[in-house]
């Protein structure tokens, strides 16, 4: 058999956890032997809150890179038709996504020839987690995840495998926490060689802005490390825009509603954990819908 070629290149990569899944699977085995249809409509409600949460989101994803991936032909319009190709190459990403379990990847490649602007796929790549931890709340489905670079190796088209899973793997499940989208150094340092670069091309322009507005997306968390900042008014302005306040009202109620579950059940370390989600998004109200919410947090 003819042996393929297969390379390593660096990637960025989305690796995002549908959380709780593990806690609905606690006393899980084999299918039951069922005596009543209530046994029975209790098994496919847990079928239903394990296997129909993430189809829900991996439907959800690829509902999101078949629309926002896709660049305005009405804005494309607004330029000169001299200027169209250049602004097809300017936009052109190659954002693939993988099925991970209880969770999903997202990943594209920096080595990719035919990308002019790789910034823009790290800015869709921002707001696609980003987008999907907000809405996960506002759904009752709470992700979080990380966002690396490093080298990574497609062993077939679309399946990633490399240190760029190892790397956003270890910050998701070791850093992250709670839910919150985290984004490693490298990803800063990827970003600021774009900013200082000093080339005056309209691809290197076009990098630089988009590198300002990813780092618009994005701040230091208490801990120390950056996180996607999906409540900022950048994200606002970029991303969500008249979704946000709903979204938002949603997210707040089922936070509260978790935070207050958490501390009757005196579970600390999910009581602290929705805690501090409150208070963040309590420090980043979208007015005037916070009346009454959080008092005595």
């Amino acid at each position: 058999m003819e042996k393929k070629e297969r390379v390593a290149y660096n990637y960025c990569i989305a690796f995002l956890d549908l959380l709780g899944q593990r806690e609905e699977y606690k006393n899980e085995g084999l299918i039951p032997f069922f005596t009543s249809d209530q046994e029975r409509e209790t098994f496919n409600q847990k079928i239903k809150n394990t296997i129909g949460a993430i189809l829900s989101l991996q439907k959800y994803a690829e509902t999101m890179m078949k629309t926002a991936l896709t660049p305005s032909q009405e804005r494309k319009m607004a330029f000169p038709p001299k200027y169209h190709e250049i602004y097809d190459k300017i936009l052109q990403t190659n954002i693939k996504h993988q099925r991970w379990s209880d969770g999903l990847v997202l990943f594209t490649s920096l080595s990719d020839p035919n990308i002019r602007c790789p910034v823009v796929a790290l800015f869709d790549l921002l707001g696609l987690a980003g987008t999907m931890c907000f809405r996960g709340l506002s759904k009752k489905q709470p992700i979080r995840g990380a966002i690396d670079i490093a080298w990574g190796l497609e062993l077939r088209d679309g399946e990633l495998y490399g240190a760029v899973v190892a790397k956003a793997y270890e910050l998701e499940s070791h850093v992250a926490q709670y839910p919150r989208i985290i984004v490693s150094q490298r990803t800063i340092g990827f970003l600021e060689a774009h900013r200082q670069n000093k080339n005056n091309d309209i691809y290197s322009q076009c990098n630089r802005q988009f590198t300002e507005m990813c780092l618009n997306m994005i701040v230091e968390d208490s801990d120390g490390y950056f996180m996607i900042h999906y409540l900022g008014d950048s994200f606002r302005e970029y991303i969500s825009k008249e979704l946000h306040n709903d979204i938002y009202n949603e997210a707040i109620n089922f936070i509260q509603g978790e935070y207050e579950k958490f501390r009757k059940m005196k579970n600390t370390k999910l009581a602290f954990r929705y805690s501090y989600l409150l208070s963040y998004f309590l420090s980043h109200p979208t007015p005037p819908s916070l009346k009454g919410l959080g008092e005595g947090v």
